[in-house]
């Protein structure tokens, strides 16, 4: 019995920590979207001509019980000569007693402003189910009495222009999320903005670099942001590192393993952690599979 109270206590304390946490980040955080630009913009598929699939599992702050844990789910195809694509996405996320599970799905659309460059309008919708388990907890609180579940919707939109080497973005996800129903202890979400830039450079046959901008922002919070650069050798590896203004950094590698299939893997540390005693690095894999469209076209390297 005491064991179980001290655990509850534990996850209590963490409760309240995340919460904080989520003044400033509800959506999950993932460190490889650069490499999975939909879950920042509904307009980025508009950017790829192949038809894709990616699925991304996350481990966060290891060593925490109760830390979150993710896990993503995406695919988008172009339509035939029509300009359009279209895609859905799948997630679930587990934070101590909490679950959110989530379905969207996704319509963009490109203009050719010129020769070089073009211009996206990405759409998003969706519902997403929370639930509590507050069984688990050994508390007396009335407001954890019982179990909780509920929906949202979720609606979400955003810009894309580019060119083979430039793009810049600007989106929100999470623009507007109704409540479905009635419940107690319902999570309030607030809308999410995001403004993201990057920059292909060749440095010879073998190397390009690509520096990333990514500037976020969360109704109630201030302004953070994520800088990072990734070297791409001889079409083959991706390297990578990441410095976010929570005071994180964040190494990745990814390997174009064959033609269609690329595998990432990133690492996450804080620099300066809150949570005493705590393990609270986190791990990410990322597994991505483009399509050809006919088996006598190749499918283009990828570089954003």
């Amino acid at each position: 019995m005491k064991k179980r109270l001290i655990k509850a206590l534990g996850i209590i304390v963490l409760c309240c920590y995340y919460s904080l946490q989520a003044i400033a980040q509800q959506e999950p955080l993932y460190s490889q979207y650069m490499f999975n630009g939909m879950v920042i913009n509904p307009a980025y598929p508009s950017m790829d001509e192949s038809p894709s699939l990616t699925a991304v599992g996350r481990n966060q702050w290891v060593g925490v019980d109760g830390a979150p844990k993710t896990a993503t789910a995406s695919f988008y195809t172009p339509v035939k000569a029509t300009n359009t694509s279209l895609g859905f996405s799948l997630m679930h996320e587990k934070i101590t007693v909490n679950t959110q599970t989530a379905v969207n799905f996704n319509i963009s659309q490109r203009v050719k402003l010129n020769d070089k460059v073009y211009l996206a309008m990405g759409l998003k919708g969706g519902m997403s189910q929370f639930k509590e388990d507050n069984s688990s907890l050994s508390t007396t609180d009335p407001a954890f009495a019982h179990n909780q579940s509920y929906w949202k919707t979720d609606v979400g939109f955003g810009f894309m222009l580019f060119t083979d080497h430039f793009f810049v973005g600007i989106s929100s996800p999470t623009f507007q999320s109704i409540n479905l129903g009635a419940s107690a202890n319902k999570v309030d979400v607030s809308s999410h903005y995001y403004l993201q830039t990057g920059y292909l450079m060749t440095i010879n046959d073998n190397v390009k670099l690509k520096p990333n901008v990514l500037l976020r922002q969360v109704k109630g919070a201030g302004l953070q942001y994520d800088l990072n650069a990734n070297i791409l050798l001889k079409d083959l590896v991706w390297l990578g590192v990441s410095w976010r203004s929570e005071k994180t950094m964040t190494g990745l590698v990814q390997v174009q393993a064959t033609k269609n299939l690329q595998i990432g893997y990133s690492y996450d540390t804080p620099v300066q952690s809150n949570l005493k005693g705590a393990q609270t690095v986190s791990h990410e894999l990322m597994v991505n599979y483009r399509f050809s469209l006919s088996k006598w076209k190749v499918v283009s390297p990828r570089y954003f």
